[in-house]
């Protein structure tokens, strides 16, 4: 009789290793998908604030005066076509407003998206953080302005 009930706890205890296994590894591999499925957002995220400083910037500099409002013109036109919502990012020109480009100079331009901590697609996002793309834009030494 002994030897019968060693061997029904034993059975009873081998269902514990698989349990705890599962849990153990569900514990472990829940967060590496999240991460595995944020870093795109991420990536993706900083690629377009670094276009929208470029152009942003060239932009500007064609014009010759520091129009801010040409600036985030363009930055929201950029936002909306390559899929993000344009209140998630700003601009920001390192010149006067209104005042004119001198030839020659380069024109500092900044902008700040916000990037989902985790983002889980089709259920939401959860956090943030902001990251700064930063691109000076050469002002044509050549170019004659309207005066």
């Amino acid at each position: 009789m002994r030897g019968r009930r060693r061997r029904i706890r034993a059975r009873a205890r081998v269902g514990f290793v698989a349990a705890e296994l599962a849990i153990g590894v569900g514990l472990l591999l829940f967060p590496v998908a999240l991460l595995v499925l944020t870093l795109p957002s991420w990536s993706e995220r900083q690629t377009t604030a670094r276009a929208v400083a470029r152009e942003v910037g060239r932009v500007v500099a064609v014009t010759g005066v520091c129009d801010r409002s040409s600036a985030t013109r363009t930055a929201t036109v950029m936002a909306e076509n390559l899929g993000l919502d344009p209140s998630e990012l700003d601009v920001d020109l390192d010149c006067g407003a209104g005042g004119r480009l001198e030839r020659g100079s380069d024109l500092g331009v900044a902008v700040t998206v916000r990037v989902p901590a985790v983002d889980i697609p089709g259920i939401g996002s959860v956090g943030e953080w902001s990251w700064t793309a930063h691109h000076d834009e050469p002002v044509d030494q050549y170019r004659s302005f309207d005066p």
